[in-house]
Formats: C-alpha cells, sequence, structure tokens
C-alpha cells in the first residue's frame, strides 16, 4: 500500500509535467478575413405609410359611453350634508363609551346615517386573563336608523368584577354587489363591571 502511494507521487510530476508548457513560445498567426462580411448593416430609410382618406364611416346603431337622462326625468337629489352630521372615515375605528352594572352594559357610538348601513353588531370581549376556552358573550344586533346621531346598545350576560372591551360593527352594502361587508367601526376601552 505504502508502495502504490509513494509511486504515484514520483510518477505525478513527471505525468503533469508533460501537460504544462516547456519553456518555449510559439504563435501561430491567424488567417486574415476575406471577402464581405456576412452581417451587413445600412442606414434604412422610413416607408412612407397611407394615411387616412376620405374615410366614410356610419354611426353604430348600439350607443357607447353614457347617455344624459331624459329632460322630462327631475335631477336625483343629492345628499346634502348637515351640521350634525358628521361622515365616517373608512378604516378608522372610532371611540365608543359603556356604561356599566353587574351583568351588563350600555354602549353608545355614532352612527353616521345613510343606506348602507344594514345592521350594527355589539360584543364585549372578556380582558382578564383566564387559561382555557373563553366565554362568548354574543352579538347584540340592532338596526340603525337612516339618520345620523348616537345610538345605544345594551350587551348583557356579562361577568362581575371583569373588564371588558365592547366592539362595534357594522354591516354594510357593497356598492355594486349583492354582500355585505362588516367592519369594527367603533370600540372602547377596557371597563370594569359592577
Amino acid at each position: 500500500m505504502r508502495g502504490r502511494w509513494l509511486g504515484t507521487l514520483l510518477l505525478a510530476p513527471l505525468l503533469l509535467g508533460g501537460c504544462g508548457s516547456t519553456g518555449t513560445t510559439s504563435a501561430t498567426a491567424s488567417p486574415a478575413p476575406s471577402g464581405s462580411p456576412w452581417v451587413i448593416v445600412a442606414n434604412g430609410k422610413a416607408t412612407p405609410s397611407a394615411g387616412p382618406t376620405g374615410f366614410t364611416g356610419t354611426p353604430s346603431p348600439f350607443p357607447s359611453g353614457f347617455l344624459p337622462l331624459p329632460p322630462t326625468m327631475p335631477p336625483a337629489a343629492a345628499a346634502t350634508p348637515t351640521a350634525s352630521c358628521v361622515g365616517k372615515v373608512h378604516g378608522q375605528i372610532n371611540g365608543a363609551s359603556a356604561v356599566t352594572s353587574a351583568t351588563a352594559a350600555n354602549v353608545t357610538w355614532y352612527n353616521p346615517g345613510g343606506n348602507d348601513i344594514t345592521e350594527y353588531r355589539v360584543t364585549a370581549i372578556a380582558q382578564n386573563l383566564a387559561t382555557g376556552e373563553q366565554r362568548d358573550v354574543g352579538w347584540t344586533v340592532i338596526t340603525p336608523s337612516a339618520t345620523c346621531g348616537f345610538m345605544t346598545a345594551t350587551v348583557s350576560g356579562l361577568d362581575r368584577k371583569t373588564y371588558y372591551v365592547f366592539s362595534v360593527d357594522a354591516v354594510r352594502t357593497r356598492i355594486g354587489r349583492d354582500s355585505t361587508i362588516a367592519e369594527t367601526i367603533a370600540r372602547t376601552l377596557p371597563i370594569q363591571t359592577g
């Protein structure tokens, strides 16, 4: 085994020496190209295109775009905001307030009005740390009025001496779709029941 390694080590420089340079250099001249190149580059000229001349089209029997209302139709009534109605900025959670008793709470929030809100859902979320599954208080569903103003809902079935955050979700109809979307619009700070 040792003899094989020794032989390989002695023959390796001889074998690898044949691959290296011998110290003499020789250059071979490359042939000079003759004839014309196979890629020809020439400046082009714009080709004139025929423009539309004497176009005579016929109007489509199907109108396109928006059509004006007939003059006999009364104009649609525009909503006029009043100083007492303030619209809600979508994507923003507003404040709500709650007055608690031993096992219930009256939650008050601002209703911006409008006919796109179909219902409000109010729930209580317990804030006391507890292990395991949490008790679900459920939703209190309120039908909104079309006019703006403050609304109040009573959430019952709460535990005594427990901190809760009350959350108000608005269920809205989606414009141009046959569906609704629910979003949280108001929330209270943690408040303790009596």
